[in-house]
């Protein structure tokens, strides 16, 4: 079920943004004068076609006729090439019509289409073709004279700056729409849990030690954002990654003798600045029941106020007579799991056993020791901190148009920088916990990730608000990755018009260009094909995102 939704709402995301990016294309062509012969949805091979336009060609007692071809008997409704000259009226006459198409290539004043009707000594050519195709991929636009300046109304023909419009116009369409989604997004009536976040436990030598913070302090605001969410300070922190962040901390004074069931802790009125610089390498620490070395262990009980799954050891062998119950289980234990385990099996603590073989479940192997757990080390976040909501209720939020369009801004350039981030995390090797998880994926992995989202437990507006979320950042991502200069994408054809403009004019033959634009495109396909496998091992691993 997940993978017939992760189809149906792949193409329902990413579908519309491939399109969109192409009509981009196809409207700044035709502004410019440049013929469009083909407007695709999806990829060849074409499954049917809307033919428009009327083109109208005259015929005269020099036109010929491929045979057997006559000009009483032409086929209504079949394609035709017509090579063409304009008489002194500026009208277009046909020289030869052919119903091969690809025949008359390269004739100047060709004209290629599907033939409408035929009168009065006129030929009338709807020259444009609505394209649907049977690979749901993306789409394209097709243009006359790409590569040959000298056809009429061809790209190649127009000017350096109608060329360059014309190429980055599908990338600046997907640059907008993440801000009119995320606004609308804001617009949208949400429930939410806000509130005051509280800072729950502070790690030893962590840079929130260093700064004073302790345990029962509230964070107002971080880089001047207000703070009402955990989620609003991961994501101000992550964005602010290797930098100095200025926080708003409000004290918190611990309450010497507070009532049965009430506050712990009484807060100062004023609010005071401190500045942490967020890790890209926070440590690993063992975990361990009585601590030697702080700066590679970290305390049992000090570890699950962070992660309740931890414990001194995330695996048992299994032993004829158990003496160390946090490492070892006996045969008799572990057969009442599975029969067929023997001596010296090795079983890991899982949350949800699939392989009663080779696991247990973190319930039963607690029965034995309340120190096992799914894991035996303590990933530190980049401020090395544990947090919770204080004063925490829910509210339904949205905002008004102009207020949502002001977030969306700061949204987009919350976006950018987290993606930059997160590539620089898998260059320096980061191993903060916000940048887990795949760096990049493809169709199939959006297609999973779509699915899970559509198959989620949660409501429908929530699924609705988190697929568009996901659009935006993929219209982003499409965005910036077609401007970049890579040979077969929009950007790589930008930079020959550039190379062209350095050289005062001067072009590289189409010969060559194409050849590069060939190359390139062999290596985002080779590219593409490498990320699908890495989606596909992810899956059948049974890795979800959620």
């Amino acid at each position: 079920m997940t993978a017939v939704y992760g189809v149906l709402t792949f193409l329902a995301v990413l579908g519309p943004l491939v399109i969109l990016h192409e009509l981009g294309h196809y409207i700044a062509a035709r502004l410019a004068k440049v013929k469009v012969i083909e407007f695709g949805f999806g990829f060849p091979p074409r499954a049917f076609g809307l033919w428009t336009g009327r083109t109208r060609v005259k015929i005269d007692d020099q036109t010929w006729f491929d045979e057997p071809l006559k000009p009483a008997a032409l086929p209504i409704g079949k394609q035709v090439a017509i090579v063409t000259v304009k008489d002194a009226a500026g009208e277009l006459v046909a020289r030869h019509v052919s119903l091969d198409k690809n025949k008359p290539r390269g004739a100047a004043g060709l004209i290629s289409g599907k033939l409408r009707a035929v009168h009065d000594g006129t030929l009338v050519i709807s020259e444009m073709v609505w394209s649907f195709n049977w690979l749901p991929l993306g789409g394209f636009v097709k243009m006359i004279g790409e590569d040959d300046p000298s056809a009429e109304g061809s790209l190649s023909g127009k000017s350096r700056l109608a060329r360059a419009i014309v190429l980055v116009s599908g990338a600046a369409v997907n640059a907008v729409i993440p801000f009119l989604l995320f606004a609308i997004i804001f617009m949208i009536p949400q429930e939410q849990t806000v509130g005051r976040v509280a800072i729950t436990g502070v790690l030893p030598g962590s840079p929130a030690e260093q700064v004073g913070l302790r345990e029962g302090d509230l964070i107002r605001k971080v880089d001047g954002r207000e703070i009402d969410s955990l989620a609003d300070l991961q994501q101000a922190v992550t964005i602010r990654l290797g930098a100095q962040s200025h926080w708003e901390i409000q004290k918190a004074i611990p309450d010497p003798a507070p009532e049965a069931g009430g506050p712990r802790f009484q807060y100062r009125p004023n609010t005071e600045t401190v500045t942490v610089v967020p890790r890209w390498k926070p440590p690993v620490r063992d975990v361990v029941q009585e601590v030697r070395d702080p700066a590679y262990e970290v305390a049992l009980w000090r570890a699950r106020q962070i992660d309740p799954f931890v414990g001194v050891s995330n695996s048992l062998v299994v032993v004829q007579e158990a003496r160390a119950t946090a490492f070892e289980i006996s045969l008799a234990d572990a057969r009442r799991h599975d029969p067929s385990i023997r001596l010296g099996d090795r079983l890991k603590v899982v949350r949800t056993v699939s392989d009663a073989r080779s696991e247990i479940s973190i319930e039963d192997a607690r029965k034995l020791d309340s120190s096992l757990g799914t894991t035996s080390k303590l990933q530190e976040g980049a401020v090395g901190i544990t947090i919770g909501m204080s004063f925490a209720n829910t509210e339904t939020k949205s905002l008004g148009p102009l207020d949502a369009f002001g977030s969306s801004v700061r949204q987009v350039g919350d976006v950018l920088v987290l993606t930059k981030n997160g590539l620089t995390g898998v260059i320096v090797g980061s191993t903060n916990p916000q940048l887990e998880g795949p760096t990049t994926i493809g169709p199939v992995g959006i297609g999973q990730l779509t699915g899970e989202i559509a198959t989620s437990e949660a409501n429908k507006v929530d699924k609705l608000i988190t697929l568009m979320s996901l659009a935006a950042t993929l219209s982003l991502s499409l965005a910036i990755i077609n401007i970049l200069p890579v040979p077969a994408l929009d950007g790589g054809r930008l930079l020959f018009v550039i190379i062209e403009w350095v050289r005062r004019g001067k072009r590289i033959s189409h010969e060559r260009e194409g050849l590069v634009h060939l190359a390139g495109m062999v290596f985002i396909l080779a590219l593409v094909a490498l990320i699908s496998v890495q989606d596909v091992l992810r899956i059948f691993r049974g890795e979800r995102f959620f």
